[in-house]
């Protein structure tokens, strides 16, 4: 998705915010970026790396006229690839701006979200994200517009002081797989890929997605080996149907489903489940059977990247 499209987004977001009351009061904490340390360096490309409240650490990474910002020990990605970044002005003196800011409700450790200003070959735009996960939540173009943003994000995550007093979160533990899970696995696997032809008919590919990022939800409050399946499917189908229509179009392509993130989604899902390697290598080739795809196995354990600018080809 272009910057520009992501602006129009961020900014009818905005616009949906003035009427929103908050049930939380907030303070905002600022990391001067320029003063940030500098954790690689090389042509034309650096790493600083801010830290914030809570130890929540902000990851600034530009590189040859790009820029993006991960944060840990959320699931950021590290290091961010190109397509995830964003193009920089040439007349730019910086990347960004020399204030980040984390944003904490009142008695919080740690903050909710975190606002930092790039200049982008469109104009300069405030980039937030959410950071219970790490996720960007929107660009905007003003800081009125990303703060109701954030705000408007991280009311939404407070509970009522008496549901937080009278409601406890409840996880369900890791389904120990029955005897007859490959054959779950095949069925569940069709109902995926059925699901996502139904979705995919009404709301095209940012339907799915969405769906895909839902069933994801469901499976990490009640983890069992069908959730998974369907849910991988469910992702995988997505992710060959947007190779196909914008083959060609490279540009157009959905990143979300690019570059093998179904399969790195899949696979840290599995985590959840403790299953063997044995089994999680069955259960790979039993879903590409059941999809008549392949499916790319990331449990291997991998190289770690020598430098966060060693993109991958």
């Amino acid at each position: 998705m272009s910057i520009s499209r992501l602006s129009a987004l961020g900014l009818l977001a905005g616009l949906c915010l003035a009427s929103s009351a908050h049930t939380a009061e907030f303070r905002s904490t600022y990391s001067e970026t320029l003063s940030c340390p500098v954790k690689e360096e090389g042509d034309d490309a650096f790493l600083r790396e801010c830290t914030g409240p809570g130890n929540v650490r902000a990851v600034l990474q530009y590189v040859e006229g790009l820029f993006g910002v991960f944060y840990l020990p959320m699931g950021g990605k590290t290091p961010l690839q190109r397509e995830d970044m964003l193009e920089i002005s040439p007349n730019a003196r910086h990347p960004y701006g020399n204030k980040l800011e984390w944003l904490q409700r009142v008695g919080d450790a740690a903050p909710c979200a975190a606002i930092i200003r790039v200049y982008t070959t469109e104009g300069e735009v405030l980039v937030l994200n959410e950071l219970s996960t790490g996720n960007r939540i929107g660009l905007v173009k003003t800081n009125k517009l990303a703060r109701a943003l954030a705000d408007r994000f991280c009311s939404d995550a407070v509970l009522p002081a008496a549901a937080e007093a009278n409601i406890t979160p409840s996880v369900a533990p890791p389904a120990v797989p029955s005897e007859s899970w490959t054959d779950d696995v095949a069925t569940a696997a069709q109902k995926g890929k059925a699901r996502f032809m139904q979705i995919y008919t009404q709301t095209g590919i940012s339907g799915a997605i969405e769906e895909v990022e839902q069933c994801y939800r469901d499976f990490d409050n009640k983890p069992s080996m069908a959730k998974l399946t369907e849910c991988g499917a469910i992702d995988l189908t997505a992710a060959d149907a947007d190779s196909s229509v914008m083959a060609g179009m490279p540009g157009l392509k959905q990143v979300y489903l690019a570059n093998g993130r179904p399969a790195s989604r899949i696979s840290e899902a599995m985590k959840r489940l403790n299953l063997d390697p044995e089994t999680r290598s069955v259960f790979h080739r039993k879903l590409a059977a059941s999809l008549g795809k392949s499916v790319s196995s990331t449990d291997e354990p991998k190289k770690e990247a020598e430098s966060v600018f060693d993109f991958s080809k």
